[in-house]
């Protein structure tokens, strides 16, 4: 049973909570390295040295990380280490003017935007959180990300943009992402079926416990993920 190591953006904060909900014997397999919210990711948050094989936290909102084959080592020789933070939309989805431009497919009145200046935008956009990810596979072989929830039926944003028009989006990052990865050789965990609802958001049953977040999982949502991590960390060699 390999050690797990979670580290990355705010969304680790339901699977710290849903360790809870695990059996006292599985918890003691999960340490949490938070590194801050995801907004700072707008900017290089990293760097990176190729001899020595380590990573450093370098973003003053963030905290201050060293990621090395040494440092990995002392939890353990096969701590599976796990990553969220590049297949996170929440970015994009609340920092542009998605009801005045909109992917010209779904255009009604609103300004089209092609297809390419989408891609553009997420690649801006997901730029940063791509290199520290790649660099950290670099450091450490057992290494995954986690993939972020979808947004939820109750976001914000929603009062402003059209569900349709953020779905797109969202389905338009991730799949861009995960191609990144692919290309990379990082494995993704997916988001739980079980968590999807039928029109593609989050379940309202998994939203955060304070009614006031409308963007965080709750601690059900974390145990789930919890248990993925350990299938996908105990299914791989070393």
């Amino acid at each position: 049973m390999k050690s797990i190591l979670v580290t990355g953006d705010s969304h680790i904060g339901p699977l710290q909570r849903g360790l809870d909900l695990l059996p006292a014997a599985e918890r003691t397999r999960y340490t949490f390295w938070p590194l801050g919210k995801g907004g700072a990711i707008r900017e290089r948050c990293h760097t990176y040295d190729d001899v020595r094989k380590e990573l450093t936290i370098t973003s003053p909102n963030w905290e201050k990380r060293t990621f090395s084959r040494e440092s990995l080592s002392e939890l353990s020789p096969e701590t599976f280490l796990f990553l969220s933070l590049p297949a996170n939309t929440s970015r994009i989805l609340r920092g542009y003017s998605w009801n005045t431009h909109v992917p010209w497919r779904l255009a009604s009145g609103e300004a089209p935007l092609s297809d390419r200046l989408v891609e553009e935008m997420i690649d801006q956009d997901c730029r940063y959180s791509l290199e520290l990810t790649i660099d950290l596979a670099r450091v450490w072989r057992n290494f995954a990300v986690i993939e972020a929830p979808r947004f939820f039926a109750n976001a914000t944003y929603l009062k402003v943009f059209r569900q349709d028009v953020c779905q797109h989006i969202d389905s338009a990052y991730r799949s861009r992402v995960r191609d990144a990865l692919t290309r990379h050789g990082i494995h993704l965990v997916a988001q739980p079926d079980v968590t999807i609802s039928d029109d593609g958001t989050t379940k309202l049953d998994f939203d955060h416990e304070n009614p006031l977040d409308n963007h965080h999982a709750n601690a059900w949502y974390g145990g789930l993920v919890l248990k993925l991590l350990a299938e996908h960390a105990d299914s791989c060699g070393t």
